[in-house]
């Protein structure tokens, strides 16, 4: 496929992890005239890419976002930028992952793509949940809590809109959740399990590069408007083989013994953890595992891909993608 003219794309959280490698995808397709938006530095990987304009700037200041209105006209608007931690306080989880939003969602002249998460349906035991799963009633924490309000804002008083709702990102140059797994490996001697799964509960992973590939096919078609579309690898991974796998990767001659804890020695363990690192407001846990962390972990966390796979399919049968 390709466009009568180059279309306008603005991608917030250029400088992160998931919006790089997005703004790459876009890259290697010449229908898009990319602005690609950082907070403070800009990676050096970024200023590789060609034909990208750079801007830097403060969502979370207003004066910033009154010049993106009065400065620039955008035709798609991919908002990745936001905080993803299972700690921090209320209040700047609201600030940076909600009224972003709410600043953002007009700036788009034809549709707002807004990543989200799954953690939207809650932490518990899933089987193949779907797009139509409600959202969690009770969300216990933060960042899920404003991730809700925001689709809701978006269904509400949005004309065109995308919500995509990756499952755990990683990938190549990955240095959140791997990074954060291998620091624990590094100095417990044990892999830690906790609850009834024993480790053989479904670890819901999202390759980086079938999220920015399911964002650039929303971004050309709207088969998925004013839709939520979840993204996970078709590849089923238990937390059993995530571990294997960084073992694997950073300590491939160390030996690791295997033990299952109650729950509630997990939430035990989690809740100070987390309480400590809130107190302090740190911008890191002080130990793992935190409070939401423990519920992830032990938890079977099975979605649906069925949307995201199409929308993958679409994409490859374009010129560009084939």
């Amino acid at each position: 496929m390709e466009l009568s003219n180059k279309k306008s794309v603005l991608i917030t959280g250029a400088g992160g992890f998931i919006g790089f490698n997005t703004v790459k995808v876009f890259s290697t397709d010449e229908n898009w005239q990319i602005y690609a938006l950082v907070h403070k530095n800009v990676p050096e990987d970024l200023k590789l890419l060609k034909n990208i304009t750079i801007i830097s700037g403060n969502l979370a200041d207003n004066n910033f976002i009154n010049e993106l209105y009065s400065k620039f006209s955008f035709d798609i608007v991919v908002h990745i930028a936001g905080l993803a931690s299972d700690i921090g306080s209320d209040e700047i989880f609201k600030k940076i992952n909600y009224e972003s939003v709410k600043s953002l969602s007009h700036l788009a002249k034809e549709k707002f793509i807004y990543i989200s998460s799954t953690d939207v349906y809650g932490i518990k035991d899933f089987n193949n949940a779907d797009e139509n799963t409600p959202f969690c009633e009770y969300p216990k924490n933060p960042y899920p809590k404003y991730k809700i309000m925001s689709e809701k804002y978006l269904n509400e008083n949005c004309e065109n809109y995308v919500i995509i709702r990756p499952a755990a990102v990683w990938g190549s140059n990955d240095k959140t959740l791997e990074n954060r797994v291998a620091e624990f490996l590094k100095t417990s001697p044990f892999i830690v399990h906790f609850g009834r799964w024993r480790g053989k509960n479904r670890w819901p992973l999202a390759n980086v590069d079938n999220v920015a590939k399911t964002i650039l096919s929303c971004a050309y078609f709207n088969e998925f408007n004013n839709q939520a579309i979840n993204v996970i690898d078709c590849e089923y991974t238990t937390m059993d083989k995530y571990y294997e796998s960084i073992i694997k990767k950073y300590f491939p001659n160390k030996k690791f013994k295997t033990i299952t804890l109650p729950l509630w020695i997990g939430k035990f363990i989690g809740l100070i953890s987390t309480s400590v690192s809130n107190i302090f407001g740190l911008k890191h846990p002080v130990f793992d595992p935190t409070f939401y962390a423990v519920h992830h972990v032990s938890s079977n966390l099975d979605f649906s891909s069925e949307k995201m796979k199409k929308a993958i399919d679409m994409l490859k049968n374009t010129n560009n993608f084939s």
